[in-house]
């Protein structure tokens, strides 16, 4: 049952669909680009340099 003609009336009785936010991807050509832990900045240490070092650095 409605209580006016409002076509929001009508969108405000739906269910919600939640939908999934849009994937970010880093710039083409920067350092980032296929980093697989991209998050819309860039890293503050580098997490791809970091994996391909040996543990500790030394």
């Amino acid at each position: 049952m409605n209580f006016t003609n409002s076509p929001l009336e009508r969108m405000m009785k739906e269910r919600p669909r939640p939908q999934a936010p849009a994937v970010s991807r880093p710039p083409k050509g920067s350092a980032c680009c296929g980093c697989a832990y991209w998050r819309g900045i860039r890293c503050v240490s580098c997490y791809k340099e970091l994996l391909k070092s040996p543990a500790g650095g030394r």
